[in-house]
């Protein structure tokens, strides 16, 4: 007999009993090689008194391989691996495969809120009670996308540890997920719009009317060059956009080689091309005589600094086709976190604003859209795949709207009466 070493068996339920069945390898004298034969036992009752759960049976069978084929058997897998260990090395390495650099990123956030609380616990240790207390005070400080992303996470690694049979059941099946607290959803009005214009110098100015009217996300608009802008066509076309400081070759609804251009093509009104060509500024043939002062030509480092600034503006206000529209001195995309801080909070707390952001000037420009177009030109605008997408998270009601909607309904439906 060749021995095997490393054999696990299968168990399952006969007749009330487990039976556990494991292979041994019988030396053919006329070839010499070794052929597989199966064999099966009666491990102990599956019911009744004195019955084994299956963790015992697998155990059992453990003791049979072992005695009988003189090998090492693969018992059952541990169930004392930490969760953040078994997350790492056997749940992870099946899923990031199909994962682009943000959805890491992404991942790397939720698992971290997971690791926290339960990443030194032992799989076998994990109660679903103390799994669904920690995901309703997760609610109570965070918003629903992370509560979902994290329920989602442990009950798909839990049911992976169930696979693989470090457990016998999932903790997090039936989790369920709690009342998150609520997401501000506000728009800016259009007078709130003219207002923050007002506090903003010319290249925020552009930069806020472009976000708005065209509804980018920040890492598609930060990302735009001076070539994806078609002035005759009055579009931008999306090549790339940045994340983290880094440059991508997709978007958020995008992949790679994208081939639906309707996702990468988006509308610009005609006064905001010709803004942007007047910003622009001077043709690049008239301003390539402009160049970086000498130290040796001032007096004093404070004129020769003062120089610099005063040539700074004009620098800035040109480019080639391959720069960036919106950069900073160094010519690289600005961060979406320094605008925020920097731009958009003193801005908001001037103005008294309940909130300002990348993501409020998407949803204003979603929500001035309703009352222009019809469903799919708002679809297309924000650039979803689904229109469903575009009315249940971006779309507000407005009170104005709504008031000329129900009295246009109104007189409508009495005018039809005043004729019956």
């Amino acid at each position: 007999m060749k021995r095997k070493r490393g054999q696990r068996g299968h168990v399952r339920i006969e007749s009330g009993s487990w039976i556990g069945y494991f292979n041994i390898y019988i030396l053919d004298e006329s070839t010499q090689e070794s052929k597989r034969k199966q064999r099966s036992i009666k491990l102990g009752p599956a019911e009744g008194r004195g019955k084994l759960s299956k963790w015992d049976a697998y155990e059992e069978l453990a003791k049979v391989i072992e005695r009988e084929t003189g090998g090492i058997s693969n018992a059952r897998p541990d169930g004392s691996i930490t969760l953040e260990n078994f997350t790492k090395t056997r749940w992870r390495p099946l899923r990031e495969a199909d994962w682009r650099p943000s959805s890491k990123a992404s991942a790397d956030y939720i698992l971290g809120h997971i690791y926290k609380k339960f990443g030194s616990v032992p799989l076998k240790s994990l109660d679903k009670v103390e799994l669904q207390g920690w995901l309703n005070h997760l609610a109570e400080k965070h918003a629903k996308s992370l509560v979902l992303h994290a329920r989602h996470y442990l009950k798909s690694i839990l049911e992976e540890a169930v696979e693989q049979d470090y457990l016998l059941k999932n903790p997090a099946k039936k989790l369920k997920t709690p009342v998150t607290k609520r997401v501000d959803k506000s728009v800016l009005t259009a007078e709130q719009f003219r207002a923050v214009l007002a506090e903003l110098d010319e290249m925020y100015q552009l930069l806020v009317k472009v976000a708005i009217a065209c509804a980018f996300r920040p890492g598609e608009l930060l990302a735009l060059r001076w070539r994806d802008l078609d002035v005759a066509a009055r579009t931008f076309t999306i090549h790339e956009t940045v994340y983290e400081g880094k440059l991508r070759s997709y978007t958020k609804t995008t992949k790679e080689g994208e081939t639906d251009t309707s996702l990468l093509t988006v509308p610009v009104p005609d006064a905001l091309v010709q803004a942007l060509v007047d910003y622009r500024g001077l043709k690049l043939s008239e301003v390539k005589h402009l160049k970086k002062p000498e130290r040796k030509d001032f007096s004093t480092n404070k004129e020769y600094v003062q120089a610099l600034k005063n040539l700074l503006p004009k620098l800035k206000l040109h480019g080639e086709d391959e720069d960036f529209i919106f950069h900073g001195g160094s010519g690289k995309p600005l961060s979406p976190h320094n605008i925020a801080f920097r731009i958009f909070k003193p801005v908001k707390k001037k103005l008294g604003l309940p909130v300002l952001s990348f993501q409020v000037l998407r949803r204003s420009a979603a929500t001035f859209a309703q009352s222009h177009g019809g469903v799919k030109d708002t679809q297309a605008l924000l650039r979803h795949r689904s229109p469903q997408l575009s009315f249940t998270e971006y779309v507000q009601a407005q009170t104005e709207s709504t008031r000329k909607m129900v009295n246009s309904v109104f007189n409508e439906l009495m005018a039809s009466a005043a004729e019956a």
